[in-house]
């Protein structure tokens, strides 16, 4: 099952006005970027054969997904989210807090 924020990662994907950033795979080093889903295709493929890349060492996505920014309103959240490795069964996901602006540790669950 797909959630809804799978969905709008998906569409955004195929959006023509959305932002790619093209990457080497082994290193996450930029190495263009573009806008269009095709003309990414397109950048990737040339920087490809410029740097004498294999295929598989080189990839895009989405500038939003390559650097990490989901929320859009980041003032609205005064700390960064962190994700524990650790699985909490009680609460069926991970255990999860942020940091404030002072470094102090507070648990959201």
């Amino acid at each position: 099952m797909i959630t809804f924020q799978d969905l709008l990662d998906i569409f955004e994907d195929y959006n023509p006005q959305a932002k790619f950033v093209i990457y080497n795979k082994k290193t996450r080093a930029v190495l263009g970027s573009a806008v269009g889903y095709e003309a990414a295709k397109a950048k990737a493929s040339q920087l490809r054969k410029q740097y004498n890349l294999k295929f598989d060492d080189v990839s895009f996505m989405s500038d939003r997904k390559f650097y990490g920014s989901r929320n859009a309103n980041k003032t609205a959240s005064p700390g960064r989210i962190e994700y524990a490795r650790r699985y909490n069964p009680s609460k069926g996901r991970r255990f999860r807090g942020r940091y404030d602006d002072q470094g102090n540790f507070h648990d959201i669950d």
